[in-house]
């Protein structure tokens, strides 16, 4: 099947106006302040990148060559670095990326770090600090982290136009707008921006029986539309002695779909035979039309308080998300002659929320001792409903299904504390302890509670090498957010597949013990290898649940998301940053690529296999050329990742994508506006799907193949 956009290209345009702004101070480095890092204050030295204690910092000077324009253009460029925008471990902090920025974490959550770093011109920032380690400050669960300083200013706005053309032959524009100002002492930011995609989906299904012999066929053209609009706001002023953040933002989304899909039966023409084997005919037959209709809306709340007392530093955080959204669905199944033969209806409805509130302090005891601790406490609700029903020509009927309506509810409490020991200039240890405990109730067509209590120790070694490398060792425990989503039933039209709610789902627990090597060279240069072993507690994957309603007919056995006990990861991580001015001047290349081997027991088949959507290979290479003279860069990027497979209860379901590459030429020859043009997926390359079905189970022998 190919992919979403053979053939996307865009022009987008990029530009910054400044109102003239005096210097302003800076803010402290990540955990209250203390001594800032050596910067370079010669001519010679400017633009050179410096290493103190961990921290490697770069001056606005050395992202020069690159033109940006915003903070996220040169967090791009830092060596050896690609932004996180946070993993879905529980806990405010620990749903954090690993960009701060003045020395402490955005507490927005629903705005993602990118489009935060996006809205910062560059003209702002005083400096990038690379900072590995233990010298990582707030950055909870990060060991390398990028924050970035920046000054105050008079007034600075950003704007940016786009406009995509894909096989759809139609024009998608996309746009943003930003502005960062001040009134007085108090800074705000305000933005808007909206994104839209209309990209088909198009290709042919081959249906096979267990012999693997061909049997039928589907062609398939899906239209999409994908519409995006947001809008946010924050300001920053001096409150009580300290600082007060204060940070809102809304948006809707909206996609929609009308897959149309013609059947084919196929058989062998005997009189006609060629090297590959009998001729088939292909007779149309049945065919339906499947759309959908899926949106949401969302808004934001987050506000946080910060003062030092003395020694001291005392944050609170506050936060209160709302989303609301739904999901129409419908199935028209046509037969040979083109009559309606059934429909087959979806209509889902949710609310869900997510309040915090947190309160932290970090203590610098002495010079080389640090200690923090707070505490947190989170409600996170979920009302979901669904209906479906069946129409074969008398009316609609419904479709009963488990946990089909829910509301779910969790309120977790958690403390921690971390102590970061500075040894010697060589030797950095920081260690912590979280502990949690939630209790999750769900009330509707099943009714179930518990309470939960984990407890998250973490230890890290890092040991300097010379003044610029470093090695780190780290052992921690790490559990993973519940999607409450997995508590409902869902159901796939275009695939005919249910997916059941699970009452007993619990969090994925995860020991790791990883080891880093970290070396810098050159003024640009970096790699780091990460070597890793994770011993995984309630293995988030598939498993089968019998259907829960008193007086089921048979039994039917569903797939759900559930754990299926322990499992075993080994993987190895090499990134890097390597400079080709040895041989293309202002060359460029950024390596990804991961290899990992991962286990578990199958509930089904009770053989170890691979975890559920885990690809063992993962490959990311960007290539980069910036012609100064020129004021033009072009450059591309590859992606491939190893094929994921999905364990369901009778069927076997195998993704593969790629290769995938797309290309960009940009320039700011033109008044300093950034102009840049890029195609997708430049190899026209496929998306393939299989689905294998067994009966009555994966134990048994091969049925169909799609």
């Amino acid at each position: 099947m190919k992919n979403a956009a053979a053939l996307a290209a865009l022009l987008a345009m990029t530009g910054v106006a400044h109102a003239q702004s005096p210097p302003g101070p800076e803010a402290p480095g990540p955990g209250g302040g203390g001594e800032s890092p050596a910067v370079p204050t010669s001519p010679q030295e400017a633009g050179a990148p410096t290493a103190v204690d961990g921290r490697v910092t770069y001056q606005p000077d050395f992202f020069a060559q690159y033109t940006p324009q915003t903070a996220l253009d040169m967090v791009r460029r830092v060596p050896g670095f690609s932004i996180d925008s946070g993993s879905d471990r529980r806990g405010f902090s620990g749903t954090a990326g690993n960009v701060l920025i003045d020395g402490g974490r955005p507490s927005a959550k629903s705005q993602g770090l990118q489009d935060i770093l996006g809205r910062i011109p560059a003209k702002q920032v005083v400096r990038l600090e690379l900072i590995r380690g233990a010298a990582s400050g707030e950055a909870a669960g990060q060991s390398v982290l990028v924050n970035v300083v920046r000054t105050a200013s008079a007034g600075s706005g950003r704007y940016e136009a786009e406009a995509e053309i894909s096989d759809s032959q139609r024009i998608s524009p996309r746009g943003e707008l930003s502005y960062n100002g001040r009134i007085g002492q108090m800074e705000f930011t305000l933005g808007a921006d909206r994104y839209m995609e209309q990209r088909p989906l198009g290709g042919i299904r081959m249906l096979r029986d267990g012999q693997d012999n061909l049997v039928g066929a589907r062609s398939d053209w899906t239209p999409r539309t994908y519409r995006e609009a947001n809008v946010n706001g924050a300001i920053s002023t001096p409150l009580f002695g300290g600082t007060f953040n204060f940070n809102v933002s809304g948006g809707r989304e909206n996609f929609k779909t009308a897959l149309e899909s013609q059947g084919f039966t196929v058989a062998p023409v005997s009189s006609v035979v060629s090297p590959a084997g009998p001729t088939v005919v292909a007779v149309p037959a049945d065919s339906f039309r499947l759309s959908i209709d899926d949106r949401n809306r969302e808004r934001e709340l987050s506000a946080d308080w910060e003062r030092r007392f003395g020694d001291l530093t005392f944050k609170l955080v506050a936060l209160d998300t709302r989303e609301w959204g739904g999901n129409d669905e419908s199935t028209r199944v046509r037969d040979n002659a083109g009559a309606t033969a059934a429909v087959v209806s979806q209509r889902t409805r949710y609310e869900s929320s997510e309040s915090i509130a947190r309160v932290s302090a970090s203590w610098a005891v002495a010079p080389s001792h640090r200690i923090e601790f707070g505490g947190e406490g989170a409600l996170n609700t979920l009302d979901a409903a669904l209906s479906l029903t069946e129409d074969l020509g008398a009316g609609p009927s419904p479709i009963a299904l488990p946990a089909a309506n829910v509301t779910v509810e969790e309120e977790r409490f958690e403390g921690f504390l971390t102590y970061n020991w500075k040894v010697s200039p060589r030797w950095t240890v920081e260690s912590g302890v979280t502990v949690e405990t939630s209790t999750i109730s769900q009330s509707g067509d099943t009714t179930a509670s518990r309470t939960l209590t984990y407890w998250k120790p973490n230890v890290q070694v890092s040991r300097q090498i010379g003044t610029r490398d470093q090695a780190r060792v780290r052992l921690f425990r790490d559990v993973s957010q519940l999607d409450f989503g997995d508590f409902v039933s869902s159901a796939t039209l275009a695939d005919n597949t249910v997916a059941a709610g699970n009452p007993d789902l619990r969090p994925q627990a995860t020991w790791r013990l990883e080891g880093v090597f970290d070396k810098r060279f050159g003024e640009n240069g970096a790699v780091a290898l990460t070597v890793a072993r994770e011993w995984i507690e309630d293995a988030s994957d598939l498993v089968p649940i019998l259907d829960p309603r008193p007086g089921a007919p048979i039994p039917i056995y569903f797939d759900a998301p559930g754990n299926i006990g322990e499992g075993e990861v080994f993987s190895i991580r090499l990134t890097g940053t390597i400079p080709l001015g040895a041989v293309l001047k202002g060359g460029q290349v950024k390596v990804d690529l991961n290899w990992s081997d991962a286990e578990v027991t199958d509930p089904v088949t009770h053989r170890t296999r691979q975890i559920s959507g885990f690809a063992d290979t993962e490959a990311n290479i960007e290539f980069r050329q910036d012609i100064t003279a020129m004021k033009l860069a072009w450059g591309f990027e590859f992606y491939k990742r190893a094929e994921v497979q999905f364990f369901r209860v009778g069927e076997l379901e195998t993704y593969e994508e790629g290769p995938l590459m797309f290309g960009f030429v940009e320039s700011t020859a033109i008044r300093g506006v950034k102009m840049r043009a890029f195609v997708e997926n430049m190899l026209d390359s496929e998306f393939k799907r299989e689905r294998r079905f067994y009966s009555p189970d994966r134990n048994g022998a091969d049925q169909s193949i799609t």
